[in-house]
């Protein structure tokens, strides 16, 4: 269903209420006054609606609710700040379970190191060795030196 900005003003056009509209109010306003239906003139009730009837009427529920809330919130933020503090360790000890591993891993490699250059260092003494020990033969064998080099 479309409809037009005329169709608009015509519906929410002023119309007369017609003759006996301030009598039927009025009655209808005395006529819920006398039943307790409607608040004092003054804007001051007693009745605040249904769900918040009780803030007014019982203040002692009232501190009551607002403290167990307090202690509600208090205790979570307890809870997460424990929580936290938990995770924390947990991180720094997986961190240092992390580091103690590298270290193990470092100090095999250096053991490696370590082993790898002693060997060279025995090649190297071997060969000289037999250098030194070759370099020491007797003039006249040099040239069965030569055919072994």
């Amino acid at each position: 269903m479309h409809f037009s900005e005329d169709d608009l003003r015509a519906a929410l056009k002023r119309k007369d209420p017609g003759e006996g509209f301030t009598q039927r109010v009025m009655a209808r306003v005395e006529q819920a006054r006398a039943e307790g239906k409607t608040k004092p003139v003054n804007g001051k009730s007693k009745n605040n609606g249904t769900f918040f009837a009780w803030w007014t009427l019982r203040p002692a529920w009232t501190f009551a609710v607002v403290a167990l809330l307090l202690l509600g919130f208090a205790w979570g933020g307890y809870q997460y700040s424990e929580y936290r503090h938990r995770e924390e360790i947990r991180q720094m000890a997986e961190k240092q379970r992390q580091m103690e591993e590298k270290q193990r891993q470092l100090q095999a490699e250096a053991e490696k190191a370590k082993e790898q250059a002693i060997l060279a260092l025995q090649i190297a003494r071997s060969k000289l060795n037999h250098v030194l020990q070759q370099a020491q033969v007797p003039t006249g064998m040099e040239r069965i030196r030569r055919q072994r080099l």
